[in-house]
């Protein structure tokens, strides 16, 4: 065998190699995002059976899982109080403010 001929297989098995590694990666790549899909698909069901649980058993003091239940209430309630102030922000209004009246103008 000449030079070229030993240099043309070296290229042909690397090629070989390259090509082989590079499935191998875009193989296990694909693996991990059906592997993401799968977990999003665990935690939108498991969020899914906690809103159900919650709606069912939000009022009942007895429940296993009543103080989760009244935090989510207390956060609910405080959301929408943050939400009023922002609201009220927004349309320039000082919610810490008792009247709108302005001290100097007395």
């Amino acid at each position: 065998m000449d030079v070229f001929e030993k240099i043309g297989e070296s290229v042909v098995m690397a090629g070989k190699q390259v090509k082989s590694k590079a499935k191998e990666v875009a193989d296990i790549a694909s693996l991990k995002t059906q592997v993401t899909t799968c977990d999003e698909v665990i935690k939108k069901n498991y969020i899914a059976i906690g809103k159900a649980y919650y709606e069912k058993y939000k009022n009942d003091e007895n429940a296993e899982f009543a103080k989760q239940c009244t935090a989510i209430k207390n956060a609910e309630s405080g959301k929408k109080r943050l939400l009023g102030e922002i609201e009220a922000r927004r349309n320039g209004l000082d919610p810490e403010a008792e009247t709108d009246a302005d001290p100097e103008d007395e």
